[in-house]
């Protein structure tokens, strides 16, 4: 069978929204979707070939069906893969050096004071809709800022806050937690920073009030204890700032 070049266009564009489609959905719960999906029509299909009337009438009637629900049950999912898809075409938003100075100065002083904190450094994927569900501030970044902010007894120390370039743009935001079973053990910062992480590309920062550690959560990731020197590190790696 001779292919012509269209054929071979063709193969090679099919072969590669394939492969992108795979990495979006990879490492989340959507995975399992397509898994069983694939089981689905399988099945289906060896139920068409055997002649299994019923049974095929059957699965054919519940697709449809299905469908609906599945775009209801995994609309973040959903919503995720086209954030990630639209990502490209915005400018991402960086910190300047000055800004990174005193958002690590806050993070090593909430540490060793064990002050609970979540701060949100907005990159390419928009965070207006968290931001507008605590207390719009617009205000430059500034270490006793923060440190105000997330001090216990303030009205706005259980939210989130959310920097953009080297304006902290909202305090005290709710951020959407994560519903990983692994990660049912955690304390509500933690599964909001990873929450917030898996439908954005939000750099998220946690302090933990109860042992004052530093984490990192990024595309849906918890990182490992940081010191102050590793988060800097990551931040210039990340950020790709000379910090």
């Amino acid at each position: 069978m001779n292919l012509s070049w269209r054929d071979a266009i063709d193969i090679l564009a099919v072969a590669t929204v394939l492969y992108y489609t795979y990495g979006l959905l990879a490492e989340t719960r959507a995975m399992n979707l397509v898994r069983g999906l694939i089981v689905y029509v399988l099945v289906w299909f060896a139920a068409e070939q055997l002649g299994l009337t019923t049974l095929s009438w059957l699965l054919g009637n519940a697709a449809t069906l299905g469908m609906f629900a599945l775009i209801v049950v995994f609309q973040p999912e959903l919503r995720g893969v086209l954030e990630r898809l639209g990502r490209g075409r915005l400018r991402e938003n960086r910190l300047d050096v000055e800004a990174a100075r005193e958002l690590l100065r806050a993070v090593e002083r909430m540490a060793a004071r064990r002050l609970g904190a979540i701060v949100a450094l907005e990159r390419r994927t928009p965070l207006g809709e968290y931001a507008v569900t605590g207390e719009v501030l617009d205000a430059r970044v500034s270490a006793r800022l923060l440190e105000t902010l997330f001090t216990v007894g303030t009205p706005l120390h259980d939210g989130g806050a959310i920097m953009r370039g080297r304006r902290l743009v909202a305090a005290g935001c709710v951020f959407p937690l994560s519903e990983r079973d692994d990660l049912k053990y955690l304390g509500t910062r933690h599964r909001a920073a990873v929450g917030l992480s898996e439908v954005s590309d939000a750099f998220v920062i946690v302090v933990s009030e109860e042992r004052g550690t530093i984490r990192i959560a990024e595309r849906g990731e918890l990182s490992p204890i940081l010191t102050p020197s590793e988060l800097r590190d990551r931040l210039r790696e990340v950020l790709d700032e000379a910090l």
